[in-house]
């Protein structure tokens, strides 16, 4: 039997999504349509204590995605615990049963089965280390993807189902390569039985490989993201079909959507193949692609961690009359420690992996 499955990366509605009808068709056209919610629905819970910005989306944002074709919700994701429990419980009675990726350490690790013509197809969801993840320090999040238990999980997972479909949050953001750590921790998930690794995070879409015959997807970047950025490349998103023959994944392409205001519209076909082979030409050569990386390790410490390291101490990483003026502020009226930026440094994967690589670099260049 032969089956269509449609995944998109990160949706967060502010406005009322409106397809092409080119779009439109090829979503009706599918068995299956998932997306990754990734934030909670407003009007519930309280803000948490955490790093970063807090995310949420329209109050009937569940409705809205149902009516557009979508039928199934990863939720593993950053941004889904930033209103606490109660928030992120209402999201998923709002979902229904269609969610997976989130809640209790069961209900978050376990695996959504959806069977058709006989076929069993597996779901499940990850994401990064972060203040939502179930990492031992709450009881209520997201299924977090180093687990100690995620290796043995998958290898049971893929003796039930015919197709196990594993996504995965995480990522360098707005950067269009993956870092060489998540490319070795995804290749684990095809080694422990993931038939396809499909990921999102980024906010831009990042290349693809083939690693022992099974396909990885490094990002999918946004699919309908309201509120943060106008850049093309923050509305430019990745959707992929499926096409599964009695269990095993024939086809997988990749196309890309743009987002224009509240209108999503399937890019020319010369151009999605000029854009997605710029991308996996980066992945290919692996002394460029080294190199590239580091570079972008180096400019992430000069734009961003440099200054992350030096705030939670009160210190001063740039030297500008706006950053004397706030250092000054600080000396005066907060000179305690934010032990949630130093946990965000050094405890969410992506942060600690491109600093150390930043340092590594820059250490042996003195």
């Amino acid at each position: 039997m032969r089956h269509k499955l449609l995944f998109v990366g990160d949706v967060v509605l502010q406005s009322a999504p409106m397809f092409s009808e080119e779009l439109q068709a090829l979503i009706e056209d599918q068995d299956f349509c998932c997306c990754n919610v990734e934030a909670p629905l407003a009007g519930f819970g309280a803000a948490v204590k955490k790093t970063g910005p807090l995310v949420n989306q329209r109050a009937d944002a569940a409705p809205l995605l149902r009516n557009l074709g979508f039928d199934l919700f990863a939720m593993a994701n950053n941004h889904i615990l930033d209103y606490g429990d109660m928030a992120l419980q209402h999201t998923m009675q709002a979902f229904g049963a269609d969610v997976f990726g989130v809640g209790t350490e069961e209900e978050a690790y376990g695996m959504l089965v959806k069977e058709l013509d006989g076929i069993r197809y597996g779901f499940v969801a990850y994401g990064e280390n972060g203040f939502g993840a179930l990492n031992g320090d709450r009881e209520y999040g997201h299924a977090w993807v180093n687990s100690p238990r995620v290796d043995r999980d998958l290898a049971t997972y893929k003796m039930q189902v015919d197709t196990l479909i594993v996504q995965v949050h995480a990522g360098v953001e707005m950067v269009d390569v993956p870092i060489p750590e998540w490319r070795e921790r995804y290749r684990q998930l095809i080694d422990q039985g993931a038939d396809v690794v499909i990921a999102h995070h980024p906010h831009v879409v990042q290349g693809r490989e083939v690693y022992k015959g099974k396909s990885i997807f490094y990002s999918l970047g946004n699919f309908y993201f309201d509120g943060i950025s106008d850049s093309e490349m923050w509305n430019t998103g990745g959707v992929l079909q499926l096409v599964v023959d009695n269990g095993e994944i024939q086809i997988a392409d990749l196309l890309l959507v743009s987002k224009q205001g509240n209108m999503l519209s399937i890019k020319p076909k010369a151009e999605i193949q000029q854009w997605l082979e710029q991308l996996d030409r980066k992945l290919m050569d692996a002394e460029a692609y080294q190199k590239y990386v580091d570079r972008v390790a180096i400019d992430q410490w000069e734009q961003h961690h440099k200054n992350y390291y030096a705030k939670p101490f009160n210190g001063l990483a740039r030297y500008s009359l706006k950053a004397l003026a706030k250092h000054v502020k600080r000396l005066f009226f907060n000179r305690e420690v934010d032990y949630s930026l130093l946990w965000h440094n050094m405890e969410i994967e992506s942060n600690f992996w491109i600093v150390r690589r930043a340092i590594q670099k820059l250490h042996k260049s003195k």
